[in-house]
Formats: structure tokens, C-alpha cells, sequence
């Protein structure tokens, strides 16, 4: 989550998520998109750039530029869901008319995972990848969860029975369940945004 979106709400609130997981009274609160949906497309393509990052670093000519552009515009891709994720994680907490928005809301999501997901399918094509099947499963994963969000009734439900249930805590579940999945995303940009500067780096000490 970006610094400059943290405020005291969500910190007090977050902190609250944390004594009732250590409880373990949230721990059974699942919820119609649950936290393996929102955390693992992320695992995965952190394992799989981990894995590719020696042959970024080792590309040359044309190769190397396009891997930069494409890194580059998967960075903004990431930076720009993390705003929207912030957003939700926000409105969650302090917000009595997010269930009113929850359509819309869920609808912009899986638009900017789309682009995502367009995102990583550009790079690893750069890099002749494609095919392999931890991509291939990732970039499934990817699109699971696009396509929970396109659908909205999943994430109306969230919203619906956080909203409903007359207590913070569940308000507070709910936005720990997408703060968790958006630290993974956010551990995703940050290796995205580190390798770009590492193949710029390597770009400008070769000699002339």
C-alpha cells in the first residue's frame, strides 16, 4: 500500500484485523472472494520474474529495450491497481455507501487486471516464455480473478455482508482480506520497478 494513502483509520482498523486473526475469530470468515483468490496470482508471478531475472538482466540490443518498455508499462499497470485497491481498502472502512458502488466498483478492478494481465502476457512473449506452465498458470490465475471481479455478484456479496452485518469487525476482515492480496501485488512491483532500473543500470556501464 503507498505511504502516501495510509491514514490512522485504516491503520486503527488494520491493527484491529490483526488481534482478531491472532484470536482466530477472523480466520473462519472466508468470504464470497477469498483470500487465496486476491493473494496467489501474485505469488505466482513473483516466483516466475524471480526465476527470469537473470535472463532480463543478461538481454542485449533490441531485446533490452523492449524488455525495458515492457517492464516499464507493467510497473504503471501494478501502480495503478494498487491506487484502486487502496481506494477499496479506504471505502471499506470509512465508507456507509460503498455497498451503492460496489458494481462499478468490482467492474473497474477487473478492467485494470485485464491490462495487467496484457501487461505480463507482452513481457514474457519479450521474452519467449509464453508457453511455459508456470506462465501459463499464472497468467490463469490472473484471469480467475479478473473474471470474479467482471462477474461483481462475488464481490456485491463481500461488500453486502461485511455492510450488513451491523459491526465493524467484519468491515475490518474484509479490507485485512484485500490489503493481504495487494502487499503481494505490491511485493510484484516493487521486483518489476527493481529489475527495470537494474537493465538501465547494465544499459549505461557498457561501454560506448
Amino acid at each position: 500500500m503507498s505511504s502516501a494513502s495510509w491514514n490512522p483509520i485504516r491503520a486503527g482498523a488494520l491493527m484491529l484485523a490483526a488481534i482478531l486473526l491472532w484470536s482466530g475469530s477472523a480466520g473462519a470468515q472466508t468470504g464470497a472472494i477469498p483470500e487465496a483468490a486476491l493473494r496467489e496470482p501474485w505469488n505466482q508471478q513473483l516466483a516466475i520474474l524471480q526465476s527470469l531475472s537473470a535472463s532480463i538482466l543478461a538481454a542485449d540490443g533490441d531485446v533490452r529495450t523492449q524488455l525495458g518498455d515492457e517492464l516499464a508499462l507493467l510497473q504503471v499497470a501494478l501502480g495503478e491497481f494498487e491506487v484502486q485497491v487502496d481506494r477499496v481498502i479506504d471505502r471499506i472502512l470509512a465508507d456507509a455507501q460503498f455497498p451503492y458502488a460496489a458494481a462499478e466498483t468490482s467492474q473497474a478492478l477487473s478492467i485494470q487486471l485485464a491490462e495487467v494481465h496484457a501487461r505480463f502476457e507482452a513481457l514474457y512473449a519479450a521474452l519467449a516464455v509464453q508457453e511455459r506452465a508456470d506462465v501459463r498458470a499464472a497468467q490463469a490465475s490472473l484471469d480467475t480473478l479478473r473474471t470474479i471481479l467482471q462477474e461483481k455478484a462475488r464481490f456485491e456479496r463481500d461488500l453486502t455482508n461485511a455492510f450488513g452485518s451491523g459491526t465493524q469487525q467484519q468491515r475490518v476482515e474484509l479490507a485485512t482480506r484485500w490489503w493481504n492480496g495487494e502487499e503481494r501485488a505490491i511485493a510484484v512491483k516493487k521486483l518489476v520497478a527493481g529489475l527495470r532500473e537494474e537493465l538501465e543500470a547494465v544499459y549505461e556501464r557498457k561501454p560506448g
